[in-house]
């Protein structure tokens, strides 16, 4: 993949400065969208970059040839597929969406970032974000830190609901200023929770996030 500009300061790896994206709307259908536009990431918990695969109408995370319980079991680990939009968003009120879907039981997920980091071998690498992951129980919200070199990460907020395989969902992520914190409303399938956090930034990155099974990727809008 090429992208505009990369600077590095120091370790960290950051996109190149761009004012506040405006609302997209992008398809994930052949030919439709434009990869230079994405920036393929690593998670820091994984020693390999993982891939996105096109498909007629959505992308999906690579995977094994195999059936999806036997993904799940034996290759959970090792399907992890990160592509961030390169330009970061801001503003007082935010809707971001992505119709997505899953086979067997996990995991596709909306992640947001305020900066992103390089691997020893300098792959770029996720640092501190958020996680708000679908599957086949509900929703949750992983808060992800970075600390003397090392992952680690808590359950935030979470909403216990069914979901289905293969079928499509639109989880849709409101975020919201309320003076020193940011509120967050998901929605998805007609339910809805929320959750605050003083620590989300002001200024960030999304992306989309194929883990655990395989995961498939529709769209992805952005509503300012």
């Amino acid at each position: 993949m090429m992208f505009r500009k990369l600077f590095f300061l120091g370790m960290p790896l950051l996109l190149a400065a761009e004012s506040a994206a405006d609302n997209i709307n992008i398809s994930f259908a052949r030919d439709k969208w434009d990869k230079k536009q994405w920036l393929e990431v690593k998670s820091p918990r994984f020693d390999y970059l993982g891939k996105m695969v096109q498909e007629d109408d959505h992308i999906v995370n690579a995977t094994p040839p195999l059936p999806a319980e036997e993904i799940f079991k034996k290759h959970v680990a090792d399907v992890y597929s990160c592509i961030i939009y390169n330009k970061k968003i801001s503003g007082n009120k935010i809707e971001i969406s992505s119709k997505m879907s899953f086979d067997y039981s996990m995991a596709p997920l909306l992640m947001f970032c305020e900066n992103i980091g390089k691997s020893s071998k300098g792959i770029p690498e996720l640092r501190e974000h958020f996680e708000i992951v679908l599957y086949n129980e509900g929703i949750n919200v992983w808060h992800h830190t970075f600390k003397n070199g090392n992952p680690s990460w808590h359950l935030a907020a979470f909403l216990k609901e069914k979901f289905l395989p293969r079928k499509i969902y639109d989880l849709k992520i409101i975020l919201e200023k309320r003076k020193s914190l940011t509120q967050m409303t998901i929605e998805c399938d007609g339910k809805k929770f929320g959750y605050q956090d003083e620590d989300f930034p002001a200024e960030f990155y999304a992306g989309l996030i194929g883990c655990e099974g395989r995961c498939r990727f529709y769209d992805f809008k952005i509503k300012k």
